[in-house]
């Protein structure tokens, strides 16, 4: 993809990053619960294989300073990316700020992504991974700050290791990674706090 060729991001740089941040704060602050920006604020052009809602999160969390580990490196979104975030990109996880996941059917282990570390969990990485739907109701049952006694979820196309690695990384905490789920329907936070328990029978 060429300079020339190079997919627009977002129609209002300014406004939207906002509403997108705002969404993202939101969803992050309450876990289980879907936020989106306004419809005018999703990008209408993105490259394959990221959707719009993921690309949104990534044009308003990604810059200069967040190195970012893509699970298709050769893919058109890694040129896209750069144009448009300046982000650096990595071949090694364990070095990324961001991960985006375009194909949650093979989620890659967490345990190659930092983690943070007991004097500084805030040095971990974000995963950004996107789904083919996400609902505040459902067979998976949250819990932990941000919560009232429970929250409910469903989330379709998400492969079943990812709810393992997740009470994986729950038991890590203070650290651990944060989870972004970017759907059609908006984004679905699941920070290292949250707890989950999933009917056996789901997905």
């Amino acid at each position: 993809m060429t300079k020339q060729q190079m997919l627009p991001g977002f129609a209002d740089p300014v406004h939207h990053s906002q509403q997108w941040y705002r969404a993202l704060l939101n969803a992050m602050s309450r876990p289980g619960t879907v936020c989106a920006p306004c419809g005018e604020a999703m990008p209408q052009q993105v490259p394959a294989p990221c959707s719009p809602p993921a690309a949104g999160v990534a044009l308003t969390l990604l810059d200069h300073e967040t190195p970012v580990w893509l699970q298709q490196p050769e893919s058109p979104l890694a040129h896209w990316l750069q144009f448009h975030c300046g982000c650096p990109l990595t071949h090694r996880p364990e070095d990324a700020a961001f991960a985006v996941i375009t194909d949650s059917n093979t989620v890659p282990d967490w345990s190659r992504f930092a983690t943070g570390t007991p004097e500084y969990p805030d040095r971990s990485a974000t995963l950004i991974i996107q789904v083919q739907s996400a609902a505040a109701a459902g067979p998976v049952t949250l819990q932990g700050p941000g919560i009232q006694k429970e929250a409910h979820i469903s989330v379709s196309g998400l492969a079943d290791a990812f709810w393992t690695m997740h009470q994986a990384n729950a038991a890590l905490f203070p650290q651990g990674t944060d989870t972004i789920l970017a759907a059609p329907e908006g984004v679905l936070c699941l920070p290292r706090t949250v707890r989950i328990r999933r009917q056996t029978t789901c997905m």
